[in-house]
């Protein structure tokens, strides 16, 4: 069998992207390592292709690279609709308080914030409280908007997602990520928006882009888009 092409692309956004061309292949697999990311593509595919592939998966490989920082009682998260914070008290149990949309958990004094269960446990408390605030916040934002600029939908559903920020289907439903409030304001209006125009252009066409821009004026829609790829939904 003759060797695989291979060549290597030093992506603005997504850094190295090391890719493989195999004449066996009939879709794009990729994988993330801690200094690049794998493509295995089709013999044909184009650059277009593999631009597009990197659109829809690069974010969720990228955090794949990241070492997830420790939560103890020096994190602190804390965006325009979402805070949360860790703390000590003197009882054996844990407590979380919550006032509006910013929480707190008390942690024992002995807890051992280095086990990889207390990690894994800590992060789903984090979540469940970031999902709660984001009951509250983003389908109303959403209602706002649409509303604002004429738009419509079916209906809205909030998921627990890291591999994107919203998705809108063919029959008008939109998908927000609960880590959308990890965002600055102008950056969840941006998704929402987005997810908006698509109910009426289902692509990313030039009418699209240029529907989009109208929405988020004056702002720049790849502007914003730009400026999104700087998070991660990373707790």
């Amino acid at each position: 069998m003759a060797a695989l092409a291979k060549s290597i692309l030093e992506h603005p956004v997504w850094g190295t992207v090391v890719i493989t061309r195999n004449p066996r292949a009939r879709r794009f697999v990729m994988r993330a390592r801690h200094d690049c990311i794998l493509m295995t593509v089709p013999l044909l595919a184009t650059g277009k292709d593999i631009e597009r592939a990197l659109e829809q998966c690069g974010e969720k490989l990228t955090q794949q690279k990241q070492e997830p920082a420790i939560i103890d009682t020096s994190y602190r998260m804390r965006s325009d609709n979402f805070a949360f914070g860790i703390a000590e008290h003197e009882h054996e149990k844990f407590l979380l308080r919550r006032n509006e949309n910013s929480f707190v958990l008390l942690c024992p004094k002995d807890t051992r914030f280095t086990d990889s269960g207390v990690q894994e446990w800590l992060r789903k408390v984090i979540r469940n409280a970031m999902a709660k605030a984001a009951r509250e916040v983003l389908p109303q934002r959403l209602e706002a908007l649409a509303r604002k600029h004429g738009l419509s939908y079916s209906r809205c559903t909030l998921r627990d997602v890291h591999t994107r920020w919203g998705s809108c289907s063919s029959k008008g439903n939109i998908n927000l990520s609960i880590y959308l409030m990890m965002l600055p304001d102008e950056l969840i209006d941006y998704v929402i928006l987005h997810e908006l125009c698509h109910t009426v252009e289902m692509n990313h066409s030039e009418r699209f882009w240029t529907l989009l821009d109208k929405a988020v004026a004056p702002s720049s829609a790849k502007a914003l888009r730009a400026k999104l790829k700087g998070y991660s939904t990373l707790i």
